[in-house]
């Protein structure tokens, strides 16, 4: 005897469990290799996770386990020391924002702190003083720089590690995350948490209109007489320096974002023309950091800033630089 056919019913529930096991498949796989949600607060370099292990755990609040880094940052107004009595003085001034400074990540890992190793490695009788602060644009820079040799201090070598937002970003056309600067108006989405198919979701429509809105508001800071004005304040601190007996190197910083398609190319491109037409030293760090995937470089998740990696590369191809173009006394 034939079977009956399967009656509506039976082939209504059929459907239905199988697309709710394939939503449970699918929750677990993304819960494991898909995008992570956490609450956002980089502003004073603390987490709500320890993804890889590197943080210190803070303290226990409310929501659980706060995780980050303490800053060593008394060094004047800022930058980073290494809480111990330095034997010699500083042959080399680093400047920056805090991606120099190295927000989330120990001293010792700092690309300052890299490359003052990788010098002496070198047999050269190199430190690095870290007076990067975190906020800092090229005017902060060239306000510190006055500062650090106001006392008649000099630096053979000055380093300036310029980031993309340091000739003026307008955040105001960021309304999202950026993941570098907090904005004020994002607010936790508990449900991101929870559901990770509704984060994929979330995530794919953040990351969309975030590249539109971030692409669009670096490239034109980089254009015009923005680019012009900036790069003739970058040119006065070249001369400010040889006229105090040194050499200012300016390693260019690239957006740790998607390299396979980066879309700040031609920001890198004019600062490198306008360099050479002004006789400057740079070096563009993106080669390097471009050898490995832009996530693997995050301090968090929610923390685009360079991690212990990124700085090891950066620390690494500045030294390089250095000894290639002959710049060390």
């Amino acid at each position: 005897m034939s079977s009956a056919a399967p009656s509506r019913y039976d082939k209504a529930f059929a459907l239905v469990f199988a697309v709710v096991v394939c939503a449970v498949l699918l929750e677990l796989g993304l819960r494991l290799f898909g995008p992570q949600y956490s609450r956002f607060s980089n502003i004073h370099s603390e987490y709500y996770s320890n993804p890889r292990g590197y943080f210190d755990q803070l303290w226990v609040g409310p929501e659980g386990p706060v995780y980050g880094i303490m800053m060593n940052t008394a060094l004047g107004i800022g930058g980073r020391y290494s809480g111990t009595p330095e034997r010699q003085p500083a042959t080399i001034l680093g400047l920056g924002d805090s991606q120099a400074q190295g927000q989330g990540v120990r001293y010792q890992d700092t690309f300052y702190s890299q490359l003052s190793g990788r010098l002496q490695e070198a047999g050269h009788t190199a430190r690095v003083r870290n007076a990067a602060v975190s906020g800092y644009d090229l005017q902060h820079v060239v306000a510190r720089y006055a500062l650090e040799t106001s006392a008649g201090q000099s630096y053979p070598i000055v380093l300036y590690a310029m980031v993309l937002d340091d000739f003026g970003l307008d955040r105001s056309q960021i309304s999202g995350l950026d993941f570098i600067q907090h904005q004020g108006e994002h607010t936790y989405n508990s449900l991101r948490e929870r559901s990770a198919i509704y984060n994929l979701v979330a995530h794919t429509a953040e990351q969309a209109e975030l590249s539109q809105q971030t692409s669009k508001a670096y490239l034109q800071s980089f254009t015009g007489d923005n680019l012009t004005r900036h790069m003739d304040m970058l040119s006065r601190l070249d001369a400010q320096v040889k006229a105090d007996g040194g050499v200012l190197v300016t390693a260019v910083l690239p957006l740790l974002y998607d390299f396979e398609a980066y879309p700040f190319e031609d920001i890198h491109s004019a600062i490198a023309q306008a360099g050479s037409d002004r006789g400057l030293n740079i070096v563009d760090l993106k080669p390097a950091l471009s050898s490995r995937p832009a996530n693997e470089l995050w301090v968090h998740p929610t923390d685009h800033h360079p991690n212990e990696v990124a700085h090891r590369i950066v620390g690494t191809a500045i030294a390089e630089y250095l000894q290639r173009e002959a710049l060390l006394p």
